[in-house]
């Protein structure tokens, strides 16, 4: 089966945030001299996190391919540039939203892996002075500060700015990973 150089480097870099997110570390518990050595063998830190992956089933993301698996939920990271309400709608497409934030590992999550590139979110408000929303319908709790002037939300290197709506950039979609979407279901049917 022939794989795509991109798609590999999304497989590795979902394997090492995955890898991240164990309490331990991952690999880090070795001590130095452990990670001295993995330092001269980066192939070792990957094998290693293929088969804790392998070993904690419950910590893979079951997402569609070109996405990416982070505790819960599947990433879609846009390559195209569209104003907010156009990368809203290709979210919806995709059977989902532009991303919400839940945590500030969440938004650490999407601030390493967006690269370069500026991302709207999904956090707006109508106009300035009203309260900011999540594009599903929770209020925004103050979590992390929002620079800039507008009243649609992105990612930038700083942080997480608000702009024009109109701006077009690159943007991010978040949906429950099939794991979670069956979880919920299944709970919601017992109730």
């Amino acid at each position: 089966m022939h794989i795509k150089r991109k798609e590999q480097e999304t497989r590795v870099k979902v394997a090492l945030w995955s890898l991240s997110s164990f309490p331990s570390g991952g690999y880090l518990h070795l001590g130095e001299q452990g990670r001295e050595r993995m330092g001269s063998y980066p192939y070792v830190a990957l094998s290693i996190s293929v088969q804790l992956l392998k070993a904690q089933p419950q910590f893979m993301a079951w997402c569609p391919d070109g996405w990416v698996g982070y505790r819960g939920k599947c990433y879609y990271f846009s390559e195209a540039e569209e104003n907010w309400n156009n990368s809203q709608s290709n979210c919806s497409t995709l059977g989902a939203s532009l991303a919400v934030i839940d945590s500030k590992q969440d938004l650490d999550f999407m601030m390493r892996y967006k690269g370069i590139s500026e991302h709207w979110i999904g956090l707006w408000r109508e106009q300035e002075r009203q309260p900011w929303k999540w594009v599903n319908g929770s209020d925004f709790n103050s979590s992390f500060p929002i620079g800039g002037g507008g009243n649609c939300v992105y990612l930038n290197d700083n942080g997480v700015s608000a702009s024009r709506c109109i701006t077009k950039r690159n943007w991010v979609c978040s949906k429950p990973d099939a794991y979670t979407s069956q979880k919920n279901t299944t709970q919601r049917i017992r109730s």
